[in-house]
């Protein structure tokens, strides 16, 4: 039988088994890509569109606190501002265009006095025998002002402001240095100012023009007249009430300033030495003062200028016992004043130094009483013409061994007149017309000198609504605290 010959089949090839696997492959992988994919791009989407909501927020958030940035670039006029706002009466600040409408108010959350009330010194003393503290005066005066005994008041005296008790302060370190009477002119573009500097003054200074005048912070030593009158405007130290320039302007660009300028602190203190004294008069004119002065504040490391905080205006006192000495005032059955002492020697912490020897000269204005000659007061207030006048001196006035006269004529013209001596009184007597100006406050008023304000700024449209709150404290010569600051979505 014939045997049929083997068919050969050819082996299979593996490359024709694999077709069409590679295409679906592809489908698994585009499949999975684009399970993938998408919730990326969605993500994607998601964290652009997130990040605009962000940079939008962030811009307005920066907006609000922005506001409240330029609120508390001048703290003085901050203060100025919220002064009379409430717990619940806000006053709406200036809010300046930063592409987002924004509302800015305050309102008030606490007041802090200048002193506690434990710590309030006596408000008014007079101690020539036979003189009498003023009517109405604010706070209480010395009971024994005026005793039969001029030396009864010496045990009640304290050289630090104590509740109390009558406050008979150090003399600071002054300058020997003798600046210009006339003072100095600022530069033109710094508008119509003069500027005096710290020092010793031996010749009368004469003020009666109406170019703003700015007495520089520090101590002034004078030895003759001082007089304000007509139409002068002056603010004495750098403080709350604005002068016609500052401290550092008129120590850099003054015309001719002296090499040292002797700025000390904040405020001024006016000391009174020889026949020194303090006029302010408007000469019967129809042009009358304004006077002011800031209140002293020093560091409590700055020695020999630290015993003038919260003192304006005090008096060498005692009489000359030699050329680099002094001994107590004793005029028996009179008045009887303890003679004048600066701050105690750094170096012996037990020994004040006699003011004489320390370039003071003892006052010698004593009051007078027929049939000696007058002598004139210390400091001498006469308003006598239709003007409007202002004194206001905030820090206390030491002059017990000189007189205070306050001289008003009687008429319309008396309601034109402010006189403020509120930082406590301490005289040999104080004299006043039958008539006294129509705003007249003597003695101690414990003044209101930091406010804590709840500053918030808001946008008011758009979103997402923003709004940014500061609780800050301010003094009232502007310098501050922010004690919380917190910028949110939504309301306040």
């Amino acid at each position: 039988m014939t045997s049929r010959p083997a068919v050969e089949h050819p082996a299979p090839n593996p490359r024709q088994r694999d077709e069409g696997s590679a295409l679906a492959f592809t489908l698994v992988f585009m499949m999975l890509g684009t399970l993938m994919i998408l919730p990326l791009i969605n993500y994607t989407s998601s964290v652009l569109s997130s990040g605009q909501v962000q940079k939008h927020k962030s811009v307005r958030s920066e907006v609000v606190r922005g506001n409240l940035r330029l609120a508390l670039a001048d703290g003085a006029a901050l203060y100025k501002a919220c002064a009379d706002s409430g717990l619940h009466t806000p006053v709406v600040l200036a809010s300046p265009n930063l592409g987002v409408p924004v509302h800015t108010e305050c309102t008030t959350l606490a007041d802090a006095a200048e002193v506690d009330d434990d710590d309030l010194k006596v408000a008014m003393a007079t101690v020539q025998v036979g003189s009498s503290p003023p009517l109405d005066i604010s706070g209480t005066p010395y009971v024994n002002s005026g005793a039969e005994d001029p030396t009864l008041w010496w045990a009640d005296i304290s050289n630090e402001s104590q509740g109390g008790k009558i406050f008979l302060p150090l003399l600071p370190t002054h300058a020997l240095k003798h600046p210009a009477t006339g003072g100095y002119m600022m530069p033109s573009w710094a508008g119509s100012c003069r500027v005096f500097f710290p020092g010793t003054y031996s010749d009368p200074v004469t003020i009666s023009d109406a170019t703003p005048t700015f007495f520089t912070s520090g101590i002034y030593y004078f030895e003759n007249t001082v007089t304000f009158s007509g139409p002068a405007n002056v603010v004495i130290g750098e403080g709350a009430i604005e002068g016609c320039t500052n401290n550092a302007e008129a120590a850099f660009y003054a015309d001719n300033a002296p090499s040292t300028v002797n700025i000390s602190g904040i405020g001024a203190t006016f000391v009174f030495g020889a026949s020194g004294r303090l006029v302010v008069t408007d000469g019967g004119g129809a042009m009358g003062p304004s006077v002011q002065f800031n209140s002293r504040l020093t560091d409590p490391t700055d020695v020999g200028n630290s015993v003038s905080k919260g003192v304006s205006i005090v008096t060498v006192n005692g009489v000359s016992s030699g050329p680099s000495s002094s001994d107590d005032l004793n005029i028996p059955e009179r008045l009887s004043v303890p003679k004048s002492l600066t701050e105690e020697d750094p170096g012996d912490s037990t020994a004040p130094v006699d003011a004489a020897s320390a370039g003071y000269l003892p006052s010698t204005l004593v009051p007078s009483v027929s049939p000696d000659p007058p002598v004139p007061p210390v400091i001498d207030i006469s308003l006598t013409g239709s003007g409007t006048s202002l004194l206001f001196v905030p820090g206390y006035v030491g002059v017990p061994q000189g007189a205070v006269q306050i001289a008003v004529t009687a008429g319309e013209a008396v309601a034109t007149k402010t006189v403020q001596l509120v930082g406590g009184v301490l005289a040999a007597l104080v004299i006043q017309t039958p008539d006294p100006p129509a705003s007249v406050d003597l003695g101690l008023v414990n003044r209101v000198v930091q406010k804590t304000f709840k500053l918030i700024a808001r946008t008011t449209t758009g979103n997402p609504s923003m709004v940014s709150v500061a609780i800050v404290q301010v003094n009232d010569f502007g310098e501050f605290a922010v004690n919380s600051w917190v910028t949110t979505t939504g309301s306040d």
